[in-house]
């Protein structure tokens, strides 16, 4: 629904859990993220997806 849409300020809950629910579930969390124009608040406890997992040395 997000889609081609913009928003202020975006809030993403739990991307891991958006990431499995689908087969299409990282295109789904690539829209929701880039969604953003000024603020992108991610809240997870779940460890991020793989793609998005930063390794720290």
């Amino acid at each position: 629904m997000a889609k081609g849409l913009e928003f202020d300020q975006v809030i993403v809950f739990e991307p891991a859990q958006i990431a499995a629910a689908e087969a299409r579930g990282l295109q789904r969390l690539y829209v929701a993220l880039t969604r953003a124009v000024s603020r992108l608040t991610v809240l997870h406890a779940e460890p991020l997806p793989a793609p998005l997992a930063v390794k720290v040395p």
